[in-house]
């Protein structure tokens, strides 16, 4: 039986200039083929509401009655970094093309086609 004396000045010297960590490497043999396609799949399948949109006529005749109206809308649309977003607000102006709605911070201008429904 080898009988080493090892003092903790060595066995710290050994975890700061020898030892590599391999992170989270080491844990990956543990997840199941079968689990990582599964949460593969669950990722790729997310929720579809695509059928809760309005098309571009409907868009633009709910913000012109709506503005007509005075009531806020609130428009979910897909902003510039292509992530859907919510905006609350008064129509102020409306044309063939894009809509100017005024939030109780700002003026946001937004392209109908950007408007995926307005509620």
């Amino acid at each position: 039986m080898l009988n080493h004396h090892i003092d903790d000045k060595t066995v710290q010297n050994f975890f700061d200039y020898y030892y590599h960590d391999r992170g989270m490497l080491k844990w990956q043999g543990f997840m199941l083929s079968d689990h990582v396609s599964a949460l593969r799949k669950e990722h790729k399948e997310a929720f579809d509401d695509s059928f809760m949109y309005m098309d571009f006529q409907s868009v633009h005749e709910e913000l012109e009655h709506k503005g007509q109206q005075h009531i806020k809308a609130v428009a979910t649309y897909v902003n510039d970094d292509g992530n859907k977003a919510i905006l609350s607000g008064i129509v102020m102006n409306l044309q063939p093309n894009q809509v100017t709605i005024m939030t109780d911070d700002d003026e946001i201008i937004l392209s109908i086609s950007q408007i995926l429904l307005v509620q």
